[in-house]
């Protein structure tokens, strides 16, 4: 990466935290000053920085530091995503092999679906045009966390200025609500047009062993070539998919 793009307090703020990792024993603040080459004032400002995040913590009067309980709750996030993109890549590899069109894995990040993988099919440039992070109510994917949140979390959803790409976005809890339970009932969501003119997507449930979504697999194409395709058909292969995903992401 271009040092121009570096955070300096950042980088010196990490450099910190992966020499605490490295060390078996606490260490203090002079210690890592010495070893890092870092002045001690600074050193104490990050520390008592990442100590407010609980990414470092103070284990005696003597001021000496371990890592945090954060980076328990960051690394078991992690964690599972790693075990779902290394679970799921060869299921949508022979699903994007099976039906020629590109396969995503989605994780749902805030308000907005992140895209984790993807799995290339026939060349498309509407699929091409994608971009890793898009909002809920205007994905397939999206749509799949969506109908998972209650009343009261729709409302404030869509009470908040969320956009209309085109004339086809959901952008009201009426809209979607005509929707939302055909999604629970058949495990299948989809995006007619609705981010994009003339791209269609269908998306289907990855659950854990509480049958909780973790994530979604799509299938994006242009419409008139996933009509053509049988988009019944597309679905089945899809939700088969999925449930394999699941089955054996359950067994972890």
């Amino acid at each position: 990466m271009n040092d121009i793009n570096i955070i300096t307090m950042v980088d010196r703020a990490m450099n910190i935290i992966e020499y605490i990792y490295n060390n078996t024993e606490e260490v203090g603040v002079s210690t890592i000053s010495k070893d890092l080459d870092l002045p001690k004032a600074t050193v104490f400002r990050i520390l008592s920085t990442l100590e407010k995040w609980d990414a470092v913590e103070k284990v005696n009067d003597d001021g000496k530091y371990i890592l945090g309980k954060s980076h328990i709750k960051y690394g078991e996030k992690s964690k599972k995503q790693f075990d779902i993109v290394s679970i799921a890549t060869p299921y949508m590899e022979k699903l994007s092999e099976d039906i020629g069109e590109t396969i995503n894995l989605g994780m749902k990040y805030k308000d907005n679906v992140l895209i984790l993988k993807s799995i290339e099919g026939e060349s498309s440039i509407l699929v091409s045009k994608l971009i890793p992070i898009s909002p809920l109510h205007c994905s397939s994917i999206g749509k799949l966390f969506l109908a998972e949140f209650n009343d009261k979390e729709l409302r404030e959803y869509f009470n908040a200025n969320i956009s209309k790409r085109t004339i086809n976005t959901i952008t009201n809890i009426q809209q979607f609500n005509y929707e939302k339970q055909n999604i629970i009932d058949n495990s299948v969501a989809h995006d007619n047009e609705e981010y994009e003119y003339g791209l269609t997507c269908l998306a289907s449930p990855i659950k854990d062993k509480n049958e909780t979504i973790n994530a979604g697999i799509s299938i994006s194409g242009p419409t008139t070539r996933l009509q053509y395709k049988n988009l019944e058909f597309l679905e089945e292969k899809l939700k088969s998919t999925t449930k394999a995903i699941s089955t054996e992401l359950k067994l972890i």
